[in-house]
């Protein structure tokens, strides 16, 4: 009679197995190593935030400054090393500078989406019931206008500006968040550790900040990541259109839009940008994933 073969243990049920006097931020860390990709996004995001604090440092010109005898000089002509604009202002250094803009854009988009989506996700997620039901309804009806219409709509009322359109995109993303918070409150609110705390009497707060909120953080850090991508999207369309940072500021969307009308004569006022959008937006996108994997496998194995 043979004995019964055991059933297989997973690589993350190895892991933990393997390495039990590991923290579980520690095994965090030492799993998110092994995301290459995570790690080169992240790194290209701390080399635009850091060129964005260095500007002045960084800048080979003022920003503002305009040499109209030396307008549209191609990349490396005139000692500008990404070319100028229009108005001869130099591109590298208005892209450094943009990146402060655009960057803080996009936090100031995921702050406020972040304050406005939390509380009502936990207190839906909790309560239940008629709380849930109206939290529910309201998100739906935030989520089912056109976003970006929306956004031109509330940003034609309040006046355009950076601080107003990255408001407005801020309160469009919140229902997301919404549904996040909320569905995570939902898997661990009928959990034994739930039920255990309540039936000592821990009140309801307590609970809500000791055992259900940190089983939200994981979630809400990746869509927090996804958000800040979708918000420098965002912004670079609405400063397209007019309606986000005004001259003579400028953030990487807006150069863009000035850059347009040069296209065929210089086509580089919107390569350069163009690009920069794309792989921030695309390195925030690849650190969502990173993050999404190595924290999804420590609420896996915790389940």
């Amino acid at each position: 009679m043979t004995a019964q073969s055991a059933a297989p243990v997973s690589p993350d049920e190895q892991e933990a197995l393997d390495t039990p006097e590991l923290s579980a931020g520690a095994r965090f860390r030492r799993r998110f190593r092994r995301q290459y990709p995570a790690l080169l996004a992240l790194g290209w995001l701390v080399l635009v935030v850091l060129t964005a604090l260095c500007a002045p440092l960084l800048a080979t010109h003022p920003p503002l400054e305009q040499n109209l005898a030396g307008v549209l000089q191609r990349p490396g002509q005139g000692g500008h090393l990404l070319g100028t604009d229009d108005l001869g202002r130099d591109v590298y250094t208005r892209a450094l500078y943009a990146g402060r803009i655009s960057l803080v854009a996009a936090a100031q988009a995921v702050a406020v989406a972040v304050a406005l989506g939390v509380v009502p996700g936990l207190v839906a997620g909790y309560a239940g019931r008629r709380v849930d039901a109206v939290i529910m309804r309201i998100t739906d009806g935030v989520m089912s206008f056109p976003p970006l219409i929306l956004a031109i709509a509330f940003v034609g009322v309040l006046g355009p500006s950076l601080t107003n359109a990255m408001f407005v995109i801020g309160v469009i993303f919140a229902p997301r968040f919404v549904r996040l918070v909320r569905g995570s409150v939902l898997s661990v609110r009928q959990e034994t550790f739930i039920e255990a705390s309540r039936s000592i009497g821990t009140p309801t707060h307590r609970v809500i900040r000791r055992h259900v909120v940190p089983n939200v953080l994981s979630p809400l850090i990746v869509q927090i990541s996804l958000a800040a991508a979708m918000a420098m999207l965002a912004e670079a369309s609405l400063s397209f259109l007019g309606l986000g940072v005004q001259p003579p500021d400028a953030s990487w969307g807006s150069m863009i839009e000035r850059g347009f009308r040069y296209t065929a004569a210089a086509p580089w006022l919107t390569v350069f940008p163009g690009l920069l959008i794309a792989l921030t937006v695309l390195a925030f996108n690849v650190l969502g994933d990173g993050l999404r994997d190595s924290l999804g496998r420590e609420e896996r194995r915790a389940a």
